[in-house]
Parts: structure tokens; C-alpha cells; sequence
């Protein structure tokens, strides 16, 4: 009878054969992961990416037949796991082994539902993502608050029962790190950011900081109108509600001018922008309920 393992470490990979390698002889090398179960998901590479996995028995592969985006793999890898805890890792040499450990042994020990590694201000990062990163970590803290403290880091943890149950929201391309950060504490899951130290990566970066930047702010807001619709469309109704009565009470009773239809459709736009966000909150607790 095969025992099952406690850790699957997922690494999604895409041409990422300057790195693999070497990522791989780390993470098999560590006496304290020896027991995990590894699944390099490798999400369609037209370099040999597949050939440097293929030299590691220990290692499970998945082979996408062409570029599906990084949540593709992700979703996969976790679909094919085995163990109680899923961990994420990248496959270009940005994270380190010892972090990975921390992250897990975290995980095991004081049995969270999620662990986040949350990067250190001495970890590399490139000044051209400074600003998109700074706009995103605004809007994530609107959506889930200042606790957060890195949304968007690729190591991270989970218990596979947890998340398997959101992996339909996952993305399909970049984006799923800010997307289980904000599910996570939505829906009230026990978790802990631990330090980590990111290096720079191996070979070349397939992230377009424009085009994945727009598309993380989307995801953003998806998830945020799936958990708080009331909060944004109600915030939204009242602000027009206030400014409408505010204006016309100016126009009818200091001016004397009667309430202005403008003024009233104002206030109208308000109420029905706080019933939309109620009929929202409606559709939401709808589909949540398949969550649990």
C-alpha cells in the first residue's frame, strides 16, 4: 500500500531550462523535503525544459502540449497532488530551498490553512515593477485590507483540501497568487505570512508588466465584487445619494429654486446602485455556498 505523502511541492515551468535543473537538485537534496512529492508542470516549453525534468526520477510530470498560462499549471499540478499540503514554488531560481522549508514546516506545525511567503526588503526585485506593484498593493488592500503584506508571491501553501475547492477561480495566466491571497482571507481562512528572500532569477522573465498588471487589477476587482459586492455598489450608491440629496436640499431650500429634477435622478442612480449591490450580495452568497 503506497503511503501518502504530507507535502506536494507544485512547480509550474515554462522554458525555463537555464534554471530547472539546478532548482530541482536543491529541493531533492533537502533532507527535510525527502518524503514530498514533487510535480513539475511543464506548461508547454519549445526548450528543454522537459528533457532536464525528465533526468530526476523522483520527479512527477505534467506536460501541457502548448502554452496554457501559469494558473493552467497550477490548477493542474494541485489536481494531481497527493499530499495533505500543496506547496508552490517557482521554477527559475528566484526562491530558496531553506524558505520553502520554513514555509512547509510552518504549515505542518501549527496546522494553517494557508502560509505565505512574504518577501524581505533585501529580496531582489526589479525597479521597473516598483510602480505596478505599488498600484496593485493599494487596490488589495482596499479589497482585503493592511494586513496584507505581500498579495503576489509565488511561494506559498495551502491545504490541498482548501484550495481545490477555488481552483475554478483561479486565472488562467498570471494572477493567481493576488487571487488565493484574496479568497483566503475573504472567506475567513486560518493563515501566516513567514519572511522570505527572493534572488534574481534565472533566464528571462515571460511577464509583461503592462498587459499582466491590467489583468491583475481585473481579478481584483472579480473577486472583490464576488465577496463584497454590497460594499462596492452600496458605497457607490451612497456617495451618489448623498451628493444628490446634498445639491438638491442647496437648490430647494437655500436658493429656493425647488428640488432639481437633475438633483433627484442623482439621488434615484444612488438607490438603485445600493439595490443592485443588494441583488448582488444575493447572487454571491449563492455561489459561495459551493465552496464549502
Amino acid at each position: 500500500m503506497e503511503v501518502q505523502p504530507e507535502l506536494s511541492i507544485i512547480i509550474p515551468a515554462y522554458n525555463e531550462e537555464p534554471a530547472i535543473s539546478q532548482v530541482l537538485e536543491e529541493i531533492c537534496s533537502e533532507p527535510a523535503l525527502q518524503g514530498a512529492e514533487i510535480v513539475v508542470v511543464d506548461d508547454g516549453s519549445t526548450d528543454a525544459t522537459c528533457e532536464q525534468v525528465q533526468q530526476f526520477q523522483r520527479v512527477h510530470l505534467i506536460r501541457h502540449p502548448h502554452n496554457q498560462g501559469y494558473g493552467s499549471a497550477l490548477r493542474s499540478g494541485v489536481k494531481s497532488s497527493t499530499g495533505k499540503y500543496v506547496l508552490w514554488f517557482d521554477a527559475d531560481g528566484q526562491h530558496r530551498v531553506e524558505d520553502l522549508v520554513t514555509v512547509a514546516e510552518t504549515l505542518q506545525r501549527e496546522e494553517l490553512d494557508f502560509c505565505i511567503g512574504a518577501r524581505e526588503t533585501n529580496s531582489y526585485q526589479p525597479a521597473l515593477r516598483k510602480p505596478g506593484k505599488f498600484i496593485l498593493r493599494a487596490a488589495v488592500r482596499l479589497a482585503a485590507g493592511p494586513s496584507v503584506k505581500d498579495f503576489n508571491s509565488g511561494l506559498r501553501g495551502f491545504k490541498r483540501d482548501v484550495i481545490k475547492r477555488y481552483l475554478h477561480l483561479l486565472p488562467r495566466g498570471f494572477g493567481a497568487s493576488t487571487t488565493t491571497t484574496l479568497i483566503m482571507i475573504e472567506r475567513g481562512y486560518i493563515g501566516k505570512e513567514v519572511p522570505i528572500v527572493v534572488q534574481n532569477r534565472i533566464g528571462k522573465s515571460s511577464v509583461n508588466q503592462l498587459r499582466d498588471g491590467a489583468k491583475t487589477l481585473m481579478l481584483v476587482l472579480r473577486i472583490f465584487l464576488l465577496f463584497k459586492p454590497m460594499l462596492f455598489f452600496g458605497g457607490i450608491g451612497l456617495v451618489f445619494i448623498i451628493i444628490g440629496g446634498l445639491y438638491g436640499f442647496i437648490k430647494a431650500m437655500i436658493l429656493g429654486q425647488g428640488f432639481p429634477v437633475f438633483a433627484a435622478l442623482i439621488v434615484i442612480f444612488g438607490f438603485q446602485s445600493v439595490f443592485f449591490g443588494l441583488l448582488a450580495d444575493q447572487i454571491g452568497s449563492l455561489r459561495r455556498e459551493r465552496f464549502e
